[in-house]
C-alpha cells in the first residue's frame, strides 16, 4: 500500500521544491517567501518587456519626431503603466534565532562601501550606461572637426537628425553630447561677436556679459582669441554699478536740458529775439526765434531742435544775436 503524504493546512496549497527539507515544506513563513519571490520574478519579466517597448518607442520618436507627436496627440501610443512592487512578508526572524540588527549593520556598511568605490569622472559618478567620453573635456581636434562637420551637414527641420549625422561622422561623441556642445559653442560665438554657423540660441543677443576676465577655451582652437566666460567670483557688480551711474547721469542731463529750454521759452515770450545770421544744424533754418544753443565749437541748435533731439553735447544757450 502506497504511503500518501498528508497535506499541510498551514502551507495553504503553496508549492515547494523537491530538494527542500520537510520542515520547510510545512513552514508558513517559507511559503510566504516563495510566493513573494514568484511575484518579484513576474514583475521582473514585465519590466524587461516594458523596457523593450519603451526602447522601440524611443527609436520611433528619433526616426520621425513629428509623426510621433501626432500619434501621441491622437492617443495611438500607449506607454506601459507603472508597476507596484509589493512589500516583503512580515516575518519574525527572532523566532528562528536570527539577529536582524547585524544584517542592518552589514547592509549599511555595504552601501557605504559601494558609494565610496563608485567610479567618478570629474566629480560625477560614472555608470555602465554612460559613454566612454562621459563628462570629459573636448579636445582641440574634436572642436576643429566639429566646425568642419557643421559646414558639411547644414541645418535641417529636425535638428536631432543633424546632431545624429555629426555624431556618427565625429565618432567620439554621442548625439546628445554633440547637441550640448553645439549649443554652448554658438552661445560663446555670440558673446564673442563672431559669426555663428547656424541660428543663435535664444536670449544670447540680449544678454550682456558681466565678466571682465578671460579664460582659455577649446571652443576656438583655430582662432586663439580670448573668449569672455562668466565667472561666479568676478567683479561684475562693479560694471553693473558703473552702467547704472552712466544711465542716471544721462537722465539728469536730459532733464536739465529740458528745464533750461523751458526757461528760454518763457524769456522768448517776454523779450523775443531772432538769430538772423545763425543756422541751426538740426533743422537747417536761419533766423529762428530764441537763443542759439552752442558748444563753442561751431555747432548751434535752435530751442525746438534741442527739445526734439536732446543732443548729448553740453550746450549753452546764448541769446545775443551774432
Amino acid at each position: 500500500m502506497e504511503n500518501v503524504e498528508p497535506e499541510n493546512p498551514e502551507c495553504d496549497g503553496e508549492f515547494a521544491f523537491e530538494t527542500d527539507h520537510l520542515a520547510l515544506r510545512g513552514n508558513k513563513d517559507y511559503c510566504e517567501l516563495l510566493k513573494y519571490i514568484v511575484r518579484l520574478e513576474a514583475l521582473k519579466l514585465q519590466a524587461l518587456k516594458d523596457t523593450e517597448d519603451l526602447a522601440e518607442q524611443q527609436n520611433r520618436a528619433l526616426d520621425d519626431p513629428l509623426q510621433f507627436v501626432e500619434d501621441l496627440k491622437l492617443g495611438k501610443i500607449n506607454f506601459p503603466p507603472r508597476q507596484h512592487v509589493p512589500e516583503p512578508p512580515n516575518i519574525d526572524w527572532n523566532s528562528y534565532g536570527i539577529d536582524t540588527t547585524m544584517d542592518d549593520d552589514f547592509r549599511d556598511v555595504k552601501s557605504n562601501k559601494n558609494d565610496d568605490s563608485s567610479t567618478k569622472v570629474r566629480g560625477r559618478k560614472f555608470t555602465d550606461n554612460k559613454p566612454e567620453t562621459f563628462n570629459q573635456l573636448w579636445s582641440c581636434e574634436e572642436q576643429k572637426r566639429l566646425e568642419e562637420l557643421l559646414e558639411i551637414y547644414p541645418e535641417e527641420p529636425i535638428e536631432a537628425r543633424r546632431y545624429k549625422k555629426i555624431a556618427e561622422a565625429l565618432g567620439t561623441r554621442t548625439p546628445i553630447q554633440v547637441m550640448s556642445r553645439i549649443q554652448k559653442y554658438f552661445a560663446k560665438l555670440a558673446k564673442a561677436g563672431l559669426p555663428i554657423p547656424g541660428r543663435a540660441p535664444k536670449r544670447v543677443g540680449r544678454e550682456k556679459s558681466k565678466s571682465i576676465f578671460y579664460k582659455k577655451s577649446t571652443f576656438f582652437p583655430q582662432l586663439h582669441v580670448p573668449v569672455k566666460m562668466e565667472d561666479p567670483y568676478d567683479s561684475g557688480d562693479v560694471l553693473e554699478s558703473t552702467s547704472t551711474l552712466e544711465s542716471k547721469s544721462g537722465q539728469k542731463h536730459m532733464l536739465d536740458l529740458l528745464k533750461a529750454a523751458k526757461d528760454q521759452r518763457v524769456l522768448d515770450e517776454i523779450s523775443p529775439i531772432y538769430q538772423t545770421k545763425t543756422m541751426c544744424v538740426g533743422c537747417q533754418k536761419t533766423g529762428f526765434l530764441g537763443a542759439r544753443w552752442t558748444d563753442n565749437t561751431g555747432t548751434d541748435y535752435c530751442t525746438d531742435c534741442v527739445v526734439k533731439l536732446l543732443p548729448a553735447e553740453k550746450l549753452i544757450p546764448i541769446r545775443t544775436p551774432v
